[in-house]
């Protein structure tokens, strides 16, 4: 009798992870067409760099295959890889990713992974289809438009009328996961999208308000500090610079970073405190202008690690910054951009 493969597919939290993850949900579970031609048992779950440790000591049984989604690389990634090949049996990786960090990092990944799929161009839900298409996967139209839908997030772009209804749930998912850290809401909207069955919502109605609500709340915080904080920002050449860390220790930095922008009308650096031994500056510039400032931090030693996109960086500091070393080095990397 033949052994059916064990599958697991990990993707992030925002709506990138989610629709990616659908997508391969679908050609997998629905078809049995790709990445395996074949049934198999498969496992779902969201995944970060730091919950991936987390989910190996979960590990009963060998994968013959892992699928990593949209999991921007950070230096613990290597280590994960090499554990779920040496110790838990996995047989086959498959990374696909679209972030910077992932790119550059290309050899310290090809070591352990046996597909790796890198494009920085574009979403990592954009690469999937794609990849799908070239494989004869027609794609259902209700997860096609979600693809389209973040193409433009991703993008910064504005989203047209037809995808609009489609893009605020997008962003009510995104937003809402950020916040709650909820596995069981990540699986129920993955499988929903990847149903060619078309159901209203993946969602019940008292779910739906209750997360509608908390994205209000967070929504009206993230503003309101946003006001407070854009008046004070301190201007660094063509950078408003906020230290934030007395007033943000939430998930969601990149949102409040955002904010700030949009409010200055200008490019940012946003100081913010995790709860981890690290501090973190958030840095929002269009033109791939934000990612060329964080490598220049990580060239300079001031960085343990950057990650994120080419318009908005994420830039791993100690805990407890020089703040002026902050400012002189936002002021150098202006003159390499």
């Amino acid at each position: 009798m033949k052994k059916i493969p064990r599958v697991f597919i990990g993707g992030d939290w925002d709506a990138d992870g989610i629709v990616s993850a659908a997508l391969l949900v679908y050609s997998q579970e629905k078809l049995s067409r790709y990445p395996i031609n074949s049934k198999v048992y498969l496992e779902k779950k969201p995944v970060d760099p730091e919950r991936l440790k987390f989910i190996m000591s979960e590990i009963r049984i060998p994968y013959d295959m892992v699928i990593l989604l949209d999991l921007p690389y950070t230096p613990v990634i290597p280590r994960i890889l090499w554990m779920l090949k040496k110790h838990f049996g996995v047989k086959n990786i498959m990374y696909i990713d679209h972030h910077v960090s992932s790119l550059n990092a290309r050899d310290k990944l090809e070591e352990y992974v046996d597909t790796l799929i890198l494009d920085r161009s574009r979403p990592t839900a954009a690469i999937i289809y794609d990849e799908l298409v070239k494989q004869g996967i027609h794609v259902p139209e209700r997860l096609r438009s979600f693809v389209e839908v973040v193409k433009y997030m991703d993008a910064g772009k504005r989203v047209p009328d037809k995808y609009m209804k489609l893009f605020e749930l997008a962003s009510l998912f995104s937003k809402a996961l950020t916040v709650t850290r909820d596995e069981r809401i990540w699986v129920k909207i993955v499988e929903w999208l990847a149903s060619p069955i078309l159901a209203l919502s993946p969602l019940d109605e008292k779910l739906i308000i209750r997360l509608k609500e908390i994205v209000r709340k967070r929504d009206e915080e993230v503003q309101q500090l946003a006001l407070d904080l854009a008046i004070g920002a301190r201007r660094v050449g063509i950078f408003r610079f906020i230290d934030a860390r007395s007033r943000w220790k939430h998930r969601g930095g990149t949102a409040l970073a955002s904010k700030i922008a949009g409010i200055l009308r200008s490019p940012v650096a946003v100081l913010v405190d995790t709860n981890k031994e690290y501090t973190l500056l958030i840095i929002k510039a269009p033109g791939g202008r934000a990612y060329r400032v964080a490598k220049y931090f990580m060239g300079k030693g001031l960085a343990s690690d950057i990650a994120g996109h080419p318009n908005l960086a994420i830039v791993k500091l100690p805990k407890k910054p020089d703040i002026e070393e902050i400012v002189q080095s936002l002021y150098e990397a202006q003159y390499y951009l």
